[in-house]
């Protein structure tokens, strides 16, 4: 046994000695939570052993503070945004988008409510922002920390911000919205402004098709973008099942049936309906239709969405085309092509794959979706004749 009271200290951590008023030496054990507890004997004893493990064994133990790194207080927007990332709607949405928002989510949860101060808008009660906040809030994200512009951030955090709010009202922690209450810049163009995807004007087709045959990846992935208008998500996945053969008054047609890969909150509107127009029935003459997927690269596989942006790019600089046409711009081209045809605003609805059009949904409850897009497609066509030069053809001719 230990002999000296430091060596004696050291076995009994919290134990002290003293010499009581009639002059006799007791050991004594004092914590944060016990102030004095005389023991009885001297280390060693039985009586003593079993007084100091007692007392040991009774000390409340504090718990471990583990703080997780997605931990959010109850109602603030990192809670919401968290909310957001565990629901259905969160996981239909694809890989890009979802790698995009959250992103975008991360700067502004991350952002200091004070530049340089402690405490970041995300640990802020969803309720406790108005449109002042946001105000501040989109300068600041109007340049990036080195001073260098970025004009089209604070229109994808409104994105993000919108969520929010929608699942914040739906949770009654707010009454409203104020992304509302603020004018929102998309883009870089002048002062600001939005400049979106410039379409592709007919001479620059002319010479992308000139240099890109019908059966490359290249055309492919243009007519599909050009013809049915898809976004780059839809292009990559398009498959040949989704060409099915259907009634339609009288006689049967060829189209392209599938669900679109954007998420929208109709789903009647995710359901994409393209009549096989002559112009893309050409395009897709001379591809092979026992693989899955319609476009294929060099080695017979589909390509990844993300890689489009990049080999349009490429494409287009095969061309001898200036920069800045892309493949969205040739769905704009899509929907400027389809309004010159004359075709009407419901038909460019359904045909672009857009959720709503301000007066004219009540309008055009009701109206079938094959036969909107199918006259849409007629018109297309013609209109598309008439800058070739070339005969009418039929989508798809007789019935069974």
């Amino acid at each position: 046994m230990a002999k000296t009271p430091k060596e004696i200290k050291k076995k009994y951590p919290g134990i002290t000695l003293f010499v009581d008023h009639r002059g006799t030496t007791r050991w004594r054990y004092r914590s944060k939570t016990i102030k004095g507890k005389l023991l009885s004997g001297n280390p060693g004893d039985e009586d003593f052993e079993e007084e100091y493990k007692r007392l040991i064994e009774g000390e409340p133990k504090k718990a471990e503070v583990v703080e997780l790194p997605d931990a959010a207080l109850p109602q603030t927007f990192r809670a919401a945004w968290k909310a957001i990332t565990s629901t259905q709607d969160w996981a239909d949405l694809d890989p890009a988008t979802k790698s995009k928002q959250s992103r975008n989510a991360k700067e502004f949860l991350d952002l200091p409510i004070v530049p340089g101060k402690e405490g970041t808008w995300g640990d802020v009660p969803v309720a406790d922002m108005d449109d002042d906040d946001l105000e501040k809030i989109k300068l600041r994200l109007s340049v990036d920390s080195k001073g260098k512009p970025t004009p089209s951030k604070p229109w994808h955090v409104k994105v993000v911000l919108k969520k929010i709010f929608f699942y914040a009202r739906k949770r009654k922690w707010r009454q409203d919205d104020p992304t509302d209450l603020v004018k929102w810049k998309r883009g870089g163009g002048k002062n600001g402004g939005y400049v979106g995807w410039k379409p592709w004007p007919w001479e620059l087709r002319q010479q992308f098709e000139a240099r890109h045959p019908i059966g490359s990846a290249a055309r492919t992935c243009y007519a599909l973008a050009l013809f049915i208008g898809n976004r780059r998500g839809d292009v990559a996945r398009l498959r040949w099942s989704d060409l099915k053969l259907v009634p339609f008054e009288d006689e049967w047609i060829y189209v392209f049936d599938y669900i679109q890969n954007k998420k929208v909150q109709n789903d009647d509107d995710m359901r994409q309906i393209r009549p096989l127009s002559r112009m893309l029935s050409e395009a897709l003459e001379p591809l092979r239709r026992d693989k899955e997927f319609v476009l294929l690269n060099g080695y017979g596989v589909p390509f990844s969405e993300k890689s489009l942006t990049g080999m349009m790019a490429h494409w287009t600089h095969q061309a001898g085309m200036p920069k800045g046409y892309t493949l969205h711009g040739l769905r704009k081209s899509y929907g400027g092509d389809l309004a010159e045809a004359g075709a009407s605003e419901m038909q460019q609805k359904d045909m672009l794959g857009h959720t709503t059009l301000d007066e004219v949904v009540n309008y055009a409850k009701g109206a079938s979706k094959l036969k909107l897009t199918v006259e849409g497609t007629r018109r297309l066509e013609e209109y598309h004749e008439k800058r070739a030069k070339k005969p009418r053809l039929r989508v798809v001719g007789g019935g069974e």
